[in-house]
This record gives C-alpha cells, structure tokens and sequence, in this order.
C-alpha cells in the first residue's frame, strides 16, 4: 500500500511541474489561404512567367512550337532568419478572350536558407483545379529579399532566368545608403606607395537596412579593396578606413579615389544613383 501511495504522490508532482511550465510552440504554417490581408508591408514583388502545356494560348494560335514545356519557380531564402510571403498565380489569354483567372492569395515561408520550388501542379492546385491551363505568371509578394528563379524546359532544351524583384511600396520606406569620401593620402616609400582612404557610408532613410553589404574602394592606378559592413539602422553612419597597396604611385600626375557603396546591389533602395563617390589629387 505504501508503494501504491508514493507512486501516486510522485505522479501528482510530476503533473503539478508540467502544469506550471507555460511552452510556447511555433507553428510554421505553410500553404495558408489569406482572404482578408494588408499588402503594406510587402515590399517586393517577384512576377515570374510560366508555360505549362504543349501550346501557349489558345490552340488557334499555336504561338510556341507543339512539345511539352514546363515551367519550375525556385525560391530560396537568403537570410538568417524565417521568411513569409504571399503566393499567387494569374492566367494570360489572348486579347480577344475574357481575361483569364487570379488565384487566391496563399501564404507561404522558408526558414533559414530552406528552398522550394513551385511546379505545374503546385499553379494548378492554386486554382483548386487537376488539369493545366497554359502560360501566365506566378506572383510572389515578399517583406524581405528573396532568390527567385524560373526553370523553363522542353523535351531538348532547358533555361533559366533569374528575376529580380519589383518595389512595391513607397520610395520613402526603403533604406538610402550613400558613401562620402572625407580625404585620402598617397604615402611613398622605399616599399612602394599606399593610400589611406577615410570614407562616411550614411543611410539618409528611416529604414534599417539588416542585411550584410559592401563599400568598394579603388584608386586610378589600379588598388581596390572591399569592405564589408553587417548592418545600418536608419538614420545612421559609419566612418571607414582602408589603406590600398603597397604598389605603384597613384599621382600619375593625378591620383582619383573611387568608393563604391553597395556594390553587389544587395540591398534595394529607394535612390539607386547617390551610391558612389570619388575624389581627385592634383599632381
């Protein structure tokens, strides 16, 4: 009996400690229809063309060549963190043809550099419908930059293309990043000749930019060097310095100093064209 009573008193504890530990579970819902969303906090739009049956169109056309073509989107998430987005497909047809049909919004994520691709029978099941129904696009709408690439094959031939996003949103919620070249010297020594650049990489926006990005800095006579900055909040500044070389003398007679913020063109921006900056020594 005494063993009856201990054992039913051990259970009692283990059930009062588990009832007071609060778990919190993440759920990492997938393939989610979305019937009433804001579209406000997507910046970017990803609209990648698809062909998906042996004509393209109505088959009074025959715009493509009869074979079998098929269309494969691939998504890759690029950042440490879970990424949501929104999905959707849109049927072309010919201009004297009803405009064809938009699928509902479905929700989708990736976790840190997961990937998935969309297939033929992925749009179909968009529309809830078992049969193909030509060409038309497949729209991703997404908070964070994204990989996107179309795969397009035939029987004999395979393509891809890599699609680059669409900006959505207002100009004045994307990050503006801007590079100011403060001074540079050519020093010259028994070694050879160096150049010690400093340089103030600002963001003129609000908006955080969260995501890795590089300062390219390059002299007339051929020294460079890259830069990587982690991150910038909005509003904010950083001062650089690189020293390039040791090699020849820049002054040749002149000696330009190029800065180049954001070279890869990582992070999208709402000004494009005040990402570089240069600076010139008179001989």
């Amino acid at each position: 009996m005494e063993i009856i009573y201990s054992l039913l008193f051990s259970m009692f504890l283990i059930i009062t400690i588990l009832s007071s530990i609060s778990t919190t579970i993440t759920v990492f819902a997938v393939n989610e229809p979305i019937k009433v969303i804001s579209l406000d906090n997507y910046k970017f739009m990803y609209s990648v063309k698809f062909v998906c049956i042996p004509f393209v169109g109505p088959d009074k056309e025959e715009a493509f060549v009869p074979q079998n073509y098929s269309t494969v989107v691939n998504v890759h998430n690029p950042h440490s963190q879970s990424i949501f987005f929104l999905k959707k497909s849109v049927i072309a047809q010919s201009e004297d043809e009803e405009r064809g049909p938009i699928s509902n919004l479905v929700r989708d994520g990736l976790k840190h550099d997961q990937a998935l691709s969309i297939n033929c029978n992925d749009i179909v099941d968009l529309f809830n419908q078992t049969s193909s129904f030509g060409d038309g696009f497949v729209v991703l709408l997404s908070n964070e930059k994204l990989d996107v690439s179309a795969v397009y094959t035939t029987q004999s031939s395979i393509d891809v293309e890599y699609i680059k996003p669409t900006i959505t949103n207002a100009t004045s919620k994307l990050p503006d990043l801007t590079v100011e070249i403060l001074g540079f010297e050519n020093n010259c020594t028994q070694n050879g000749c160096t150049v010690d650049v400093d340089m103030k990489v600002s963001n003129l926006s609000t908006e955080t930019v969260s995501s890795p990005f590089n300062v390219e800095t390059t002299t007339s006579n051929g020294f460079s060097n890259i830069q990587t900055i982690p991150s910038m909040s909005g509003g904010g500044s950083q001062i650089l310095f690189t020293k390039l070389g040791p090699g020849s003398n820049c002054h040749s007679p002149d000696c330009t100093v190029n800065a180049f913020v954001d070279n890869s063109n990582v992070v999208i921006e709402s000004n494009e064209n005040n990402n570089k900056d240069s600076m010139t020594s008179v001989g």
